[in-house]
């Protein structure tokens, strides 16, 4: 059987540098140093599930050629170390033959673990929308952050947070079409305002098969709803409705992801805005997106 090497083509291909390309000395970082790659733990708050074997051989390839030029992130447990961003490096590290790589030991909370373990792979833009949106969801839950001081801390805008949270009141066989990169987020989104969980299924399937844009989908599920379709009601009245109060409808469905109804009357121009909900967590993101405290 063939020796594991400990550091492929040397300790001097494993030295990280910074960002003007200069060598990390261990006085510059006091944390910085080599440890086992046995001694590492999993993250348990790891937000990213799925890891493409294709990738983690390329990097595999390019740290044997290269060595590893960033160092991983640890902090100290009982058992070892607990791995806090860099899980594609070890896994490459291990496929590659290394028994050590370059790590800073940090002494961080569990929260400050989990948030430096999602900016690290939404940076590298390595997280799906569904695996990007339970981790948001979950920093909240654990760390009671609102969604706005969570857009402050990952450098996002915070409509995008609360539209990729949306996206977990989807059934899982949902989750899992969007997971797999069958249908968009953009796609999908709209659907969110029909109420029916077999219907969303039956509609998100049929946007598959056809290969429908997001402005399709739209337009779809508005005639669904009956907000932008003319015609007349079970009265016998008219049902048909302005242009600019479809469109109005059309954007406050996307940008709730919710059933809306605008309400108005031409000749006093009074009216109302209606938005439904179908649970308690739908809710709670509308008025979120509005800036209200449930």
């Amino acid at each position: 059987m063939a020796k594991a090497r400990a550091l492929g083509k040397g300790l001097g291909n494993l030295i990280p540098v910074n960002e003007k390309h200069e060598e990390i000395k261990p006085e510059d970082n006091s944390g910085l140093k080599e440890i086992k790659i046995s001694e590492i733990l999993p993250n348990p708050n790891q937000p990213r599930r799925t890891f493409s074997d294709a990738s983690i051989e390329e990097l595999s390839h390019t740290i044997k050629l290269h060595g590893v030029i960033q160092p991983i992130v640890v902090q100290k447990s009982s058992h070892g170390y607990e791995l806090i961003s860099g899980e594609r490096r070890v896994r490459a590290c291990k496929k590659a033959g290394f028994l050590k790589i370059p790590a800073i030991v940090r002494v961080v909370s569990s929260r400050e673990s989990f948030e430096m373990a999602i900016l690290e792979n939404i940076q590298r833009e390595d997280l799906n929308p569904i695996e990007e949106a339970i981790a948001y969801k979950k920093l909240s839950e654990e760390s009671g952050l609102k969604i706005t001081e969570i857009a402050l801390r990952m450098g996002k805008n915070r409509t995008t947070i609360s539209n990729l949270v949306r996206l977990l009141n989807f059934p899982e066989k949902v989750q899992n079409y969007i997971r797999d990169g069958k249908i968009t987020e953009g796609q999908a989104r709209p659907v969110l305002s029909i109420a029916d969980e077999k219907k969303q299924i039956e509609t998100i399937e049929k946007i598959i098969a056809e290969s429908w844009t997001a402005r399709q989908v739209e337009d779809y599920v508005a005639d669904l709803l009956g907000g932008a379709k003319p015609g007349k009601t079970s009265s016998g009245k008219s049902n048909s409705k302005d242009p600019s109060i479809m469109k109005l409808e059309s954007k406050l469905r996307t940008k709730y992801s919710s059933k809306v109804e605008v309400q108005h009357n031409e000749t006093n121009g009074k009216g109302k805005i209606v938005l439904h909900y179908s649970n308690l967590d739908q809710m709670e993101s509308i008025l979120q997106e509005m800036g209200i405290k449930a």
